[in-house]
Order: structure tokens, then C-alpha cells, then sequence
């Protein structure tokens, strides 16, 4: 029994939004942020070639080494520091997933920590396409949706921002605000889609996420490529989507796969929804939603809500929505799953929760506290049980810490300036 072995360095390759290979998302939070480079320190990239060639490269067979014999490699920190603290990491997570036998994986390792990579295939894909999306969502960003690049420009008169990669310039042409180098359209090579191709046969999980990535052409070429070949039903499909999108194209080519699941990134519902996920329109996602949940073959989704100080306020009136009102049969509708699968913003931190003050941070308090009596009354025990886990764990998280005095300017400045340029109010949904 190992307490370091992870199966990631084995069988699994991740993009970041602008193609560059990293190890695993989680290793973000590592000095280096996971970056697989070259001998000559540039970062290896989806959209330019090798994708099998990265998979020996020196920060993997290092890592490799270091989890056989029971150290932590920096890039897993993060993992490291929530398994000392008590939380499911990502490591325990994959380890129960994948279940690989470590003295298998150890005779197919050579003493510098490199595979045959033809013997060791790649079984599990992360692919972040870029930051093409319709939205401009509150707690985003240009690096997160080239639709923010307008109101970016507006918002601080700048034509270039910071992305973890590096600085982008973006320009006006044609009325249309864009990406001078086309940094984040790497999932347009064609160099790419061949590589993923040549190891088709092994794929077993594709995750997917953007900007949105039901808005990736190319990725229904490839599906499609998939359920001609007799390969779909290998296969299980992951999206992380705003679910704005839904075609009838993607409907027909799901039911060939092995399993889809769908996050749907949905943080309220009605105005809250639409301020939030601006410019996003309430009733046809809604449409979306029930249609999905509704489709003759089974998919695995549940809403993936994004909690800020702009729908806090909100959250309990959203559970309460969900569970008497929505309809839904299968979103959420595992009893494993919560009412609505939430996670914090913890960036930008002016939009935080944390960010609220000592008296502001009561009145959520209190707010919740109505509720919790409100589900005591209205709920089965089983959902009352798992809505007070949500407004407890949300409390407990937003009292833990204060971001007050050194962001709370920055949230009133950033607040009335976005909502002068899209014509909006931010005191409707903060009482």
C-alpha cells in the first residue's frame, strides 16, 4: 500500500486552455503549475505535436519515481495538504476509479522512471478548449470567455490582460473584440485531433471544458468519428458546460456512448441566473435542462453552482426551487449527489464571500437560518439533512476568514462599474 501512488502519470494527459500539456489540474496550485516542457523549457502543446513524446518528458518520469516510492512530487501539493487535512483528495479519488495494480504499473516503469507508451496508452483525457464561449459570466474573465474581451477593455481600459501563461493583447476588428495571436484556438489543429486519433482504440474517459465546449466543432468530428469506428461505446464523455447549447447532433451521437455526464454550470435560477451568467436567457436554459433530463437514455448530470457574493443570498431560495419546483428526476437526482453540487468562488477574491463584512456576513446568517426552518418543514429528512450540510459548510467557509478590508473596495468599485456598462443593478440581488 502506497500513500503517494497516483495513477495520473501513467494514463492520463491534460490541456490547459491555451494547449500547453500540464500533468493534472491540480498541480495549478505548484510553483511550476504542472507544465510538461522540453529539454529546452518550452512547454509542450497540444496544438503543435507531442502528445506521446510529453509523456516521457523529465518532470514525468520524475514524478513517476517519486510516487513509487512513497514521496510527494511538488506538483501534488494540493493533494498532499487536503489528505493531511482530512478531505478526499483527487489522488483517492482516481486511485478508486482506475484501480491499476502498483506492482503491475512498477514492472512497466524503467529505473528513470519512463513507460512504453504503446504499452501504457493514455486511457484518460482533461481537454480545456480554450476560452471560446457565449457568456461573460460576473465571476469570470477574459481568460475564462473571449466574450468578456469587450466589457474587459471597457472595464479598465486596457487591450491586454495576464493569463497564468503569460500576457494577451486583444484588439477591435470589425466591431468584434479579439485575441491578437490566437492564443487559446490550439483545439483547431489539426495535428491535434490526429494524435488523439492514433490512440482512439484506448480512450476509456474525455473530459471536457472551456469557455463551452459544446461550442467546439471539431469535437463532434471526432465524436462522430468514434461511433463509426465501434469505439463510442468505450467511452465516457465529461462536460463541464453553461448548457446555453444543446443540439440535436450531440443528443444523437451521446446515445452511442458508454456514459455521458454533464455538469451544467447553473448558479440560480430566473433574474439571479441571468445577472450572474450574463447574457444567458433563464427560460431557454431552462428548456435545456428539462430536455436533458428528460432524454430517453439515461445521463448522469447534476448543476454545478458557482457561489459568489452576487447569488449568495440566493442559495437557499435555489435548493428550495430545485427540490419542489424544477421538475427534475435525474439532475441531482442520485441520493449520492446534494441537492445542487456547489463550490465556492475563491477567485477573484473581491467577489468572494469572504469579502463581506462582519455585520453583512450576520445577515447571511440570518437569512440562512429562515430557510433551515423553512426545509424543517417542507422537506424529507433526507433532503433537509443534505441543505444543511450546503448553508453550513457555505457559512462555515465564509466566517473561516476576511477578505474586508483589502478587497471589499475593489468589489463596490468593480460592481458599479460592470453594472454601468451592461445596464445592470447589483443591489437587486444584494438586499
Amino acid at each position: 500500500m502506497s500513500k503517494t501512488f497516483c495513477p495520473i502519470p501513467w494514463i492520463f494527459q491534460a490541456a490547459r486552455n491555451n494547449g500547453d500539456l500540464r500533468v493534472c489540474c491540480q498541480a495549478n496550485v505548484s510553483k511550476n503549475k504542472g507544465l510538461i516542457k522540453k529539454d529546452n523549457g518550452e512547454p509542450y502543446n497540444a496544438g503543435k505535436g507531442g502528445l506521446q513524446e510529453s509523456r516521457n518528458a523529465n518532470l514525468v518520469r520524475e514524478m513517476r519515481l517519486e510516487l513509487l516510492s512513497d514521496r510527494w512530487p511538488e506538483e501534488c501539493v494540493r493533494c498532499k495538504q487536503e489528505e493531511e487535512s482530512g478531505l478526499n483528495s483527487r489522488r483517492q479519488y482516481e486511485l478508486s476509479n482506475w484501480k491499476l495494480d502498483i506492482n503491475e504499473i512498477r514492472s512497466k516503469t524503467a529505473s528513470d522512471g519512463s513507460i512504453d507508451t504503446n504499452e501504457v496508452p493514455v486511457l484518460y483525457y482533461d481537454l480545456r478548449f480554450g476560452n471560446k464561449c457565449n457568456l461573460s459570466c460576473r465571476m469570470c474573465g477574459p481568460s475564462d470567455s473571449d466574450s468578456w474581451y469587450a466589457d474587459y477593455n471597457a472595464l479598465t481600459g486596457k487591450t491586454y490582460y495576464e493569463d497564468t501563461h503569460g500576457r494577451v493583447e486583444i484588439e477591435k476588428r470589425k466591431e468584434k473584440w479579439v485575441d491578437k495571436k490566437s492564443t487559446y484556438n490550439w483545439h483547431e489543429s489539426e495535428i491535434f485531433w490526429k494524435e488523439l486519433g492514433e490512440n482512439k482504440e484506448n480512450i476509456q474517459h474525455i473530459y471536457m471544458a472551456g469557455g463551452e465546449p459544446l461550442l467546439i466543432e471539431k469535437h463532434y468530428d471526432f465524436l462522430e468519428s468514434c461511433v463509426e469506428q465501434g469505439l463510442s461505446a468505450n467511452i465516457i464523455l465529461e462536460y463541464n458546460t453553461n448548457m446555453t447549447v444543446l443540439s440535436q447532433r450531440v443528443i444523437k451521437l451521446w446515445k452511442h456512448f458508454k456514459q455521458v455526464r454533464v455538469g451544467a454550470s447553473i448558479d440560480g435560477f430566473g433574474k439571479v441566473f441571468e445577472f450572474q451568467r450574463h447574457p444567458a436567457r433563464w427560460d431557454h436554459t431552462y428548456k435545456n435542462l428539462k430536455k436533458l433530463d428528460e432524454l430517453e437514455f439515461p445521463v448522469i448530470s447534476w448543476m454545478a453552482c458557482t457561489v459568489t457574493v452576487y447569488n449568495v443570498m440566493h442559495l437557499p431560495e435555489f435548493m428550495r426551487w430545485k427540490v419542489m419546483e424544477s421538475g427534475f428526476k435525474r439532475i441531482n437526482g442520485s441520493k449520492m449527489k446534494p441537492i445542487i453540487t456547489y463550490h465556492m468562488a475563491h477567485k477573484p477574491e473581491h467577489l468572494n464571500i469572504r469579502v463581506f463584512s462582519e455585520e453583512q456576513k450576520n445577515r447571511v446568517k440570518e437569512h440562512f437560518s429562515k430557510y433551515k426552518d423553512i426545509f424543517k418543514q417542507n422537506f424529507s429528512e433526507d433532503h433537509f439533512k443534505k441543505s444543511i450540510a450546503i448553508l453550513d459548510s457555505v457559512e462555515d467557509y465564509m466566517m473561516s476568514q476576511s477578505y474586508h478590508e483589502k478587497f471589499y473596495g475593489e468589489f463596490e468599485s468593480f460592481s458599479s462599474k460592470l453594472d454601468r456598462i451592461r445596464n445592470q443593478n447589483s443591489s437587486l440581488y444584494l438586499p
